[in-house]
């Protein structure tokens, strides 16, 4: 049977532990009364991109990146709203930029033009409860429940989860059904599997994940230059070795540790790729930076790798996963400077260069290269977004010598995946490897499966609810709210007098009516 020890893949937690999903900080307060501050006088004409504040009225009063600002004056009462997109100073005070223009001429100080935040919770100091200290109750809020309910309405990421795999009579099953067994996981709401590792007596053979296998050596101390990561679009990520005492300042974002032995420096560099807030690990973005639908933040080396340290596969082995899915995962490169490491379980690709007219890089093929990615030779790495037949277009210099020093053979890993059933689209089809009950959270198996033994199964995987659900976002909101009933600067929120309801009970009711809903949505576990 597979030894597990010490695994190094990161714990299970949400995916995005930091992004705000089950309520907002303007919902909380809609339950609570509590409305807007109030509008503050211009301190200089408004622009046709943005108004202007004086700086004490901006700390008191509070405006952040996001939030929606109403505009008016004399010559417009009933005023306009836009979004702040920016904030900057100037001699006519602190600028509230936006994007979409407005009439400057409708918005002069002679006019009484006048700036109010709609938001009704804020960062600035006039009002007891800040925004940010809403903000972080919501996401504590969050956690209850997920905790609470077995359950999840964001994403949460399970980086190992070990299953047996004991099939009852699993040939003659075979011969009923188009499946040799299955393997139900832990949670339910399956929204995409990113790892399905098989025993095969002597390792792990991956069939769901593009990966790649990063030896760091036994003396990693001797180990220079870095690793660059490409998911496939033309953009580049470095992460760069360094002694601990060149670490500093704002660079630390890009760096992992090798002052140590093979075992430590492996995991510092997982611990790089997946953001590790348990080590202060800051995102590391890609160059350009690029975002994807339906969000504002820019996509981090942790959005598309998954990193695995000193694990099943060997102390100073790190595994690296795509997390696109399945087959998409091969388009992702990987590169390095340094000679010390070595880079296995990837589709490695050379060519020779001929020549380098500006942008553009002329080879002898370009064959088996991805159509955007990362080559390097020596210490350096270019990134490309295209290619013809001979030569890779749109190259800019990731780190090392300029493109018009190149000469002599490049080369470029491809990240890949092991599918033997003869399926080039995963769990999409029947009769191949395996394929997925998405909403059960059980695999089946067909083609590829593994030895019939205990741990026999490694799954990496992220589930949760896609849809949120009022009950939920109402569970959550109330709960918040009694939580700041509960501070000690309430009075600044509710002052407490008149009302129908007073705020002890208040807190006891909102608690109450909360764990009802929840009630509900909690789901059990049984382990057989």
């Amino acid at each position: 049977m597979p030894v597990v020890f010490s695994p190094g893949e990161p714990e299970t937690r949400p995916l995005n532990p930091d992004e705000i999903v089950y309520t907002t900080a303007q919902k909380v307060a809609d339950i609570l009364g509590v409305g807007p501050g109030e509008a503050v006088l211009m301190s200089a004409n408004a622009e046709a991109n943005g108004v202007f504040v004086t700086g004490s009225d901006y700390r008191d009063h509070g405006f952040s990146v996001g939030d929606t600002i109403l505009i008016y004056s004399d010559a417009d009462p009933l005023g306009l709203e836009r979004p702040i997109t920016a904030i900057t100073t100037s001699a006519s005070g602190v600028k509230l930029a936006f994007s979409s223009a407005i009439n400057p001429g409708l918005y002069e100080t002679t006019d009484n033009g006048y700036v109010q935040n709609t938001a009704s919770f804020t960062n600035g100091k006039l009002r007891g409860m800040k925004k940010s200290v809403v903000e972080t109750r919501i996401k504590e809020v969050q956690d209850r429940i997920d905790n609470y309910t077995h359950n999840a309405w964001r994403p949460y990421l399970v980086s190992a989860e070990y299953i047996n795999f004991d099939t009852y009579k699993p040939y003659r099953r075979r011969y009923y059904t188009d499946y040799v067994g299955t393997a139900p996981l832990l949670f339910r709401n399956v929204q995409q599997i990113l790892r399905i590792e098989l025993w095969q007596g002597d390792d792990y053979r991956e069939i769901c994940g593009a990966e790649a296998r990063i030896q760091i050596p036994d003396d990693a101390r001797a180990i220079s230059g870095s690793i660059v990561l490409s998911p496939g679009n033309g953009t580049a990520a470095v992460l760069t070795a360094e002694k601990g005492a060149d670490i500093a300042g704002t660079s630390t974002a890009t760096k992992w540790r090798t002052d140590f032995d093979a075992t430590t420096t492996a995991q510092n560099l997982a611990d790089l790729i997946n953001k590790e807030d348990r080590v202060s690990k800051a995102a590391v973005e890609f160059d350009p930076a690029f975002t994807l639908e339906g969000s504002t933040s820019n996509v981090a080396v942790h959005n598309e790798f998954l990193a695995s340290a000193n694990a099943d596969y060997g102390t100073g082995i790190v595994k690296l996963t795509s997390m696109r899915p399945v087959k998409a995962g091969e388009v992702c490169s990987i590169v390095t400077t340094s000679s010390d490491i070595s880079i296995s379980q990837v589709a490695s690709n050379t060519a020779t260069v001929s020549s380098v007219v500006s942008t553009t890089i002329n080879v002898d093929s370009t064959g088996g290269f991805a159509k955007a990615g990362v080559c390097v030779k020596g210490d350096t790495v270019f990134r490309y977004t295209g290619t013809t037949a001979t030569s890779f277009t749109g190259c800019v210099r990731v780190i090392g010598s300029p493109l018009s020093d190149l000469s002599g053979t490049i080369t470029q890993n491809l990240l890949k995946l092991d599918l033997q059933g003869g399926s080039s689209s995963g769990d999409s089809r029947r009769l191949r490897d395996w394929w997925l009950d998405h909403e059960m959270g059980i695999i089946y198996f067909n083609n590829s499966y593994p030895f019939f033994e205990w741990n026999a199964i490694k799954v990496a995987y992220i589930y949760g609810e896609r849809y949120l659900e009022k009950a939920i976002e109402e569970a959550a909101t109330k709960m918040v709210a009694a939580d700041l009933l509960m501070a000690d600067d309430r009075s600044v929120l509710i002052p407490e007098g008149s009302q129908n309801v007073d705020l002890g009970s208040k807190i006891q009711l909102y608690r109450k009516e909360a764990m009802e809903i929840l009630g509900r949505y909690k789901e059990v576990v049984v382990f057989a």
